[in-house]
């Protein structure tokens, strides 16, 4: 991933967590924590995550992780068959995520909670710098 194309994946993140922050709000140590890949520990982070992630398409309404069209979107940024393919098989190394227990079924608080820890944990095996 170039530098280039980091910046423009991280300013999409960050123009979708401006208008999630509005409906989720999350506190400044959050804000940190998700820039420094850490997990989130605020009561409104998980849902925060959720609106991001539905937002730009890895998740579904349903709540469910949707590798497809996390795929699509990578493609805009990404024209390297080689690159794609490594970020197919990071997304689908976090698909078991969709067959968690969770409470809070289509809202996917917890689902996106647990997806972006195990995005975290993945993306050094794939070598991907988030």
């Amino acid at each position: 991933m170039t530098a280039e194309q980091k910046q423009m994946v991280h300013q999409h993140f960050e123009q979708v967590g401006m208008e999630c922050i509005k409906t989720h709000e999350i506190t400044a140590e959050d804000v940190t924590n998700l820039r420094t890949r850490k997990i989130p520990t605020g009561e409104n982070a998980s849902c925060f995550l959720s609106c991001i992630f539905k937002h730009v398409g890895i998740m579904d309404d349903n709540g469910l992780l949707q590798k497809e069209s996390a795929i699509e979107l990578a493609k805009k940024v990404f024209d390297d068959e080689e690159e794609l393919k490594l970020i197919e098989d990071y997304l689908h190394s976090c698909s078991s995520v969709n067959t968690a227990t969770v409470s809070d079924g289509e809202k996917g608080c917890e689902r996106s909670l647990l997806a972006y820890k195990c995005m975290i944990e993945n993306a050094s095996q794939f070598g991907i710098d988030l």
